[in-house]
């Protein structure tokens, strides 16, 4: 079909601005980015924090994101809090997760080797929710205080992963444990899990995110 001047440039202008949003997604550093921002907003000492890169680093990645408009920022009092720009951010990055688990087969094979070094109990959701109808079952959000405050599975006891040592008489002591943190892409779930088992606690690992919780109790019944 040929095409004149106008449609060419009309097409290739779209599809070059399209590649913005690949190009910023071509970093796995910016991925662990969004990631983190998935979870709550942060500011950029946090990022680089959590993310274990310098602040110069983060900053250089996160203004290659808000070149594509894929996360914004706020100035609050002598921080600069960065966010995702939208919802639909938020939803692009999952499904970047779940294409690359479906055909990238060394994803799921290295989240299969990590679960078999660990040697805990996996669930997944269905079966998580089965059991947390249950009395005796409890539920623990591993996850940095802010990030459950932004937003967590109802009925979670948050107990960031770096406490969760010395805190161990705050669960139940007769209570199985469901342990969750930031979804698949996260190592925290079934090392916590290890931690309780070895305590002498019976524990189980969800290693599924706020984000998926929330998409599974949107499908239809």
């Amino acid at each position: 079909m040929a095409m004149d001047q106008a449609a060419t440039t009309y097409k290739t202008s779209l599809y070059a601005e399209l590649a913005k949003i690949g190009k910023s997604l071509s970093s796995d550093r910016r991925l662990e980015l969004l990631d983190l921002l998935s979870q709550s907003p942060k500011t950029v000492e946090s990022l680089a924090q959590q993310a274990e890169m310098s602040v110069a680093n983060t900053s250089r990645h996160l203004q290659t994101l808000r070149e594509a408009n894929l996360v914004s920022r706020e100035k609050r009092g002598n921080y600069v809090v960065y966010e995702l720009a939208s919802a639909q951010v938020e939803h692009l990055f999952y499904l970047l997760r779940d294409v690359g688990e479906t055909q990238l087969l060394a994803m799921k094979q290295i989240q299969r080797n990590f679960d078999a070094s660990e040697q805990v109990q996996t669930l997944d959701l269905p079966a998580a929710t089965k059991l947390l109808n249950r009395d005796d079952v409890q539920l623990l959000d591993v996850r940095p205080t802010e990030e459950y405050a932004a937003g967590h599975i109802p009925g979670a006891l948050n107990v960031p992963i770096e406490e969760l040592a010395d805190r161990l008489d705050e669960l139940a002591p007769t209570k199985d444990i469901i342990v969750y943190c930031r979804g698949h892409l996260c190592a925290f779930t079934n090392q916590a899990t290890r931690l309780l088992n070895e305590h002498g606690r019976h524990a189980y690992s969800l290693n599924e995110s706020y984000y998926d919780w929330r998409q599974f109790n949107q499908q239809p019944s």
